[in-house]
């Protein structure tokens, strides 16, 4: 992998704002408050519809890809469970 095409992928995580699709197609675009920032993507095929199922207000560590640079692609994404209040050990 070239530095070019590492510099395309890029990870964040925060919490889904909003969410927008349509029923019948697989995309979904949402929005992303991560440090301050919205960050807006779109996913699409299996991703966008596992998207769908994340209950509102949920954290998320996402990988988008921004080439092309005026939409970022989810590419991949993980929920980030909270830890508060939960014992260890």
């Amino acid at each position: 992998m070239s530095e070019q095409d590492t510099d395309a992928i890029q990870q964040i995580t925060g919490q889904v704002r909003s969410m927008f699709y349509l029923v019948d197609e697989p995309a979904t675009a949402l929005t992303i408050q991560a440090e301050g920032q919205t960050i807006a993507a779109r996913a699409y095929g299996q991703l966008a519809l596992d998207l769908r199922a994340l209950p509102r207000g949920a954290t998320i560590r996402a990988t988008l890809d921004d080439a092309p640079p005026d939409c970022l692609e989810m590419i991949a994404f993980t929920v980030v469970r909270s830890c508060a209040g939960i014992p260890t050990g």
